[in-house]
């Protein structure tokens, strides 16, 4: 059963996503600090901020309706096809979100005590989270940055679709993760640049390179990156990039990366990145390394 204070903290962050304004530093919203406290960007750096939100399976509104408000044709056809060919379906919409969206996002009931009781495995953490939740990002020019689209499955069998061609592989302690990066440009625009992983197995010390150039030691699980679903976006300042699952993805990507399974049917996710905030337009007045 969620407190008064975490439902005033969730309205609190419809606030800023319809009135524009930044998010707490890379905190979840619903912890007991006010919103309202500002934030100090670097100079170099861009704010994004990272909202998931829940809704019923198969809702025909969020499924269909809200798609015609939505703009895919920034992603080349090819990566539209192979997106939906695995159960995912991405694109962009301008400030003012459509209806259904907003509706959404102003779900203000947390989960019941009956219905979070009733999620089994991996599911429980999610389904135990506010309906609608988010967190802000400060990145610099090719910066990654990891959202958890997921809970850690134990056995995660998934079928992939390549073209004409569907194959099937089983991770174990496997978990859905978008790659992101961010390159601003001259013009205040950001592009946004997601990549579909599943992260598995046991963490183990890798050397890996930091944002300094620095190689360090690290843990890191296997990845399999998903190369041919990578894709580019073009975002300006309070546009937002919306992610979500076809409502028949069965065992695809689509599925562990867009539902929660329960025992009362697995609800769909919406993740949305919004370009919050984006420095002075000289700022980037230098071509920088590009993707």
């Amino acid at each position: 059963m969620k407190t008064p204070l975490h439902l005033g903290a969730a309205l609190c962050l419809l606030a800023h996503i319809f009135g524009g304004c930044r998010l707490l530093n890379d905190q979840a919203v619903v912890q007991g600090h006010s919103p309202l406290r500002p934030a100090r960007p670097s100079p170099d750096s861009v704010t994004m901020e990272i909202i998931w939100a829940r809704f019923p399976a198969g809702d025909s509104a969020l499924n269909t309706d809200a798609w015609r408000e939505i703009d895919e044709t920034q992603l080349p056809p090819s990566v539209q096809r192979e997106l939906a060919n695995n159960g995912l379906r991405a694109g962009v919409v301008g400030t003012r979100l459509p209806d259904v969206i907003a509706h959404a996002l102003h779900q203000g009931e947390a989960p019941s005590e009956q219905s979070s009781s009733a999620a089994v495995g991996q599911s429980v953490q999610l389904l135990a989270e506010p309906l609608v939740h988010g967190r802000v990002r400060r990145l610099r020019r090719n910066q990654r940055s990891e959202i958890q689209a997921s809970e850690v499955y134990g056995s995660l069998p998934l079928l992939v679709s390549g073209g004409r061609e569907l194959s099937g592989h089983t991770f174990q302690q496997a978990q859905a993760v978008y790659a992101l990066r961010v390159d601003p440009q001259p013009d205040r625009a950001v592009h946004v640049e997601l990549t579909p992983e599943i992260h598995h197995g046991t963490a183990r010390l890798r050397w890996t390179g930091g944002d300094d150039g620095i190689l360090r030691q690290a843990p890191l699980r296997d990845r399999e990156v998903f190369e041919k679903l990578r894709f580019m976006v073009r975002l300006a300042p309070g546009e937002m990039l919306v992610l979500t699952s076809l409502p028949d993805a069965g065992s695809r990507l689509g599925h562990y990366f867009h539902t929660v399974d329960s025992a009362d049917g697995p609800p769909q996710k919406l993740i949305l990145i919004r370009l919050a905030e984006v420095p002075p337009s000289d700022t980037f007045t230098a071509a920088g390394d590009t993707f």
